[in-house]
């Protein structure tokens, strides 16, 4: 029996490979627990020969293929592993030391993360980081060491597996969240979907073509509505102009003036006659 891997240990070693744990020997060697995993690739048996360092030394180290395909065995195995009590236990150890890295949202406070994969299928996506706190997925940070593993190592169902085993570790909720204010003034919910809104009726508008012929028939009524208007008022002056003696020196007054601002707009030149 094995106490451990040569090769595991070479591979955990190495930075790209900083989020994954160690998997028991005596896991790896119990045939129940790889069921299934012997139709992921043809070379399966000279790749856990690898893995188990039952394989040849020369062999192991000079084919890149071996390499490959017990790098990715050990994924596979590491998935289902991680799922287990024992699995559960090292992650929740590289969790408390915040070897995951934390959480990027202000709110949470620098929360430590779990990772967590989209897929539960090989080369799809590479690893991601679930926060407890705010119960969201996000994209590690560039530079931290082991986030270019590929997700499937981890499963889609990790994060909530150690939080339902152990519900200990769960965080508090964090208490608020960011509140938009511009100029001191809060900016209601909806006033972003009302701007945007808005933009669209406006762009929408500017696209269309402007109609001539409606814009001439508007100016032509609107000159004959000024010109309907302005006779109006020069009668209404008249009837008023031949009242004045009848009416007190101030409405004579106001009379006149009317009649002056009244022939001024006469003169104008924006009306057409």
């Amino acid at each position: 029996m094995h106490k451990s891997s040569t090769w595991i240990k070479r591979l955990l070693n190495k930075p790209e490979n900083a989020f994954m744990c160690m998997v028991d020997m005596s896991y790896i060697q119990d045939k129940f627990n790889l069921v299934g995993l012997e139709n992921t690739l043809p070379d399966y048996e000279s790749a856990l020969r690898v893995v188990l360092d039952d394989a040849p030394l020369s062999c192991a180290a000079t084919n890149t293929a071996s390499r490959s395909a017990a790098e990715l065995v050990y994924g596979l195995v590491h998935a289902r592993y991680v799922m287990t009590p024992r699995g559960v236990a090292k992650i929740l150890e590289k969790y408390m030391a915040g070897c995951f890295g934390h959480c990027p949202r202000e709110n949470c406070k620098r929360s430590a993360v779990l990772p967590i994969g989209l897929c539960d299928i090989v080369g799809e996506n590479t690893v991601r980081i679930f926060c407890p706190r705010c119960m969201d997925v996000y994209i590690p940070p560039s530079g931290v060491k082991g986030a270019a593993v590929d997700g499937a190592y981890f499963g889609t169902g990790l994060p909530h597996m150690v939080l339902m085993t152990r519900p200990e570790y769960i965080p508090s909720r964090p208490r608020g969240r960011h509140v938009a204010k511009l100029y001191g003034f809060r900016i209601h919910d909806s006033a972003y979907d009302l701007q945007r809104n808005s933009f669209t009726e406006f762009r929408r508008s500017m696209q269309q073509p402007p109609s001539f012929t409606s814009t001439a028939t508007a100016g032509i009524t609107s000159t004959n509505t000024s010109t309907t208007a302005a006779s109006s008022v020069v009668s209404t002056t008249d009837a008023a102009s031949t009242t004045t003696t009848t009416v007190s020196s101030n409405a004579s007054n106001q009379t006149s003036r009317l009649v002056h601002m009244i022939n001024a707009y006469r003169r104008a030149p924006l009306l057409k006659r």
